[in-house]
């Protein structure tokens, strides 16, 4: 039985590594498109070595072309790819529009990117038709790889890895089925990013976690004690996550809407000070009845931090209220089964002995040291020497 199990598990690793391991190898050439609900873009990669066999050149490949030994070449390489590569939305032909050239540097080789669009559309194809011969002619051992980098309505965001078509000499004409991305996909595929990236940010986490600690006591003349009910402790708790949500959606829709931007060096190294504020309130009252006003504060630039994730996956226009929406409903969604699954743990400890004498002194100093690690890092540029091991345990833990 181990063995028939072996034998199935090898099988199926065989079938899959090809569809996801062959992302900028050499001898490929690859096809990355994105799709908006009004265009397709895209680009085609080839490298150093495929140009020099294909076109004849002698371009250097030890990753030191620059942008001006390719240009004399352009004209050339763009009428070869036009005559190569076709794409034809739900069977109508469509002509490359090449938008130019740049360079893509990777550890194995250099490429050359030609970047493309196919025009505007009335609404998404189907189903997209595409021929591709690129060097087939000459190498035919190359192979054509074709990744969809993004497509909002099939929750796909940036990636290079996965690959939908291979082309190869003797399967130059293939079809990408696009009928089963749907706008209701992409939306649970947004709410699915807000979720992880709540679990993910460990500095979030961090924030939330220090307002935690004192949420099941009470401070009283002699010190913490425990609170009296989990009535009054929840809605301590709830009235924290509402006045977090508010502020941090506030800016996350500013920042994603393009009317308030700020720079991300001053975000990073606030949300790192947030951390050590809240913490030191617990070892110190400070802030008192006033915390509210530090959670909201606070909470603008952990939504500039969240932000951040929406900027950087490139969202279409026509879907970013969407995305919008979706991407705070994750984040709530995430925020609300941390909390569930904190919050029942530190009331039950409450009473405990060690919950005032070990929990709410040295879980506060362990995160005023953290985050002000963080904090020298971010605010000043530069790499600590313990910096990558403390992140690697922290996202181990998270």
């Amino acid at each position: 039985m181990t063995a028939c199990r072996t034998a199935i598990l090898l099988l199926v690793l065989g079938c899959l590594l090809p569809l996801t391991g062959w992302a900028h190898q050499l001898e490929r050439s690859h096809i990355f498109l994105s799709f908006s609900e009004h265009a397709i873009a895209g680009r085609i990669e080839i490298n150093m070595s495929d140009l020099n066999r294909v076109f004849g050149l002698d371009l250097r490949t030890d990753h030191q072309v620059t942008r001006a030994d390719v240009e004399p070449h352009a004209e050339r390489i763009y009428a070869y790819l036009r005559q190569r590569a076709h794409f034809a939305p739900d069977g109508t032909a469509r002509e490359m529009r090449i938008r130019g050239f740049h360079l893509v540097d990777v550890r194995i080789a250099q490429y050359v990117s030609v970047d493309f669009d196919l025009g505007e559309f009335a609404q998404m194809p189907e189903r997209l038709d595409v021929e591709y011969r690129a060097a087939f002619d000459v190498l035919p051992e190359h192979r054509g790889l074709l990744v969809v980098e993004n497509n909002w309505k099939s929750s796909t965001f940036n990636n290079e890895r996965v690959v939908s078509l291979i082309f190869g000499p003797d399967d130059t004409s293939q079809q990408l089925d696009l009928s089963s991305s749907t706008t209701v996909d992409g939306f649970v595929g947004m709410v699915e990013l807000g979720v992880h990236h709540i679990w993910d940010g460990i500095d979030h986490l961090l924030f939330l976690f220090a307002l935690l600690l004192p949420s099941v006591v009470r401070r009283g003349r002699d010190g913490w004690r425990a609170a009296p009910d989990f009535r009054g402790s929840l809605i301590h708790v709830i009235k924290i996550v509402t006045v977090f949500t508010i502020a941090h959606t506030i800016t996350l829709s500013m920042a994603a809407l393009g009317t308030l931007d700020l720079s991300p060096r001053i975000v990073e190294s606030v949300i790192a000070l947030s951390i050590a504020i809240a913490a030191l309130d617990v070892l110190f009252p400070i802030f008192r009845s006033r915390i509210w006003l530090i959670v909201f504060a606070f909470g603008l630039f952990h939504g500039f931090g969240f932000a951040s994730v929406l900027g950087s996956i490139g969202i279409p226009p026509e879907y970013l209220v969407h995305s919008l929406l979706a991407f705070n409903i994750g984040v709530e969604v995430g925020q609300i089964a941390v909390v569930a699954a904190i919050f029942p743990i530190l009331y039950l400890s409450r009473s405990a002995w060690f919950y005032p004498r070990l929990v709410l002194r040295l879980g506060p100093a362990g995160l005023i040291a953290i985050a002000s690690y963080w904090f020298v890092e971010r605010a000043f540029e530069v790499d600590l020497p313990a910096g990558e091991w403390m992140n690697r345990v922290l996202a181990a833990i998270s």
